[in-house]
């Protein structure tokens, strides 16, 4: 599967129907993400490191059973 930001880099029309659908099943996902509380679920920039780490914190204490919001 081709990554999200090399199909935002190409030329928008150069690209295929399977590269929009690529694109458009992306976006569905991220909606669901969004809609349950995650407000950077649509978004195609790259995580900094801050936003690494701080990700990284949340899912170590989600995996201990203790549930936050970010």
């Amino acid at each position: 599967m081709t990554d999200i930001t090399e199909l935002f880099a190409r030329d928008p029309l150069s690209l295929s129907k399977q590269d929009i659908g690529v694109i458009v099943a992306k976006f569905r996902e991220s909606r669901k993400a969004f809609n349950l509380g995650n407000v950077r679920a649509g978004s195609t920039k790259p995580l900094t490191a801050k936003q690494k780490a701080t990700d990284a914190l949340a899912a170590r204490v989600d995996k201990a059973g203790i549930k936050i919001s970010i």
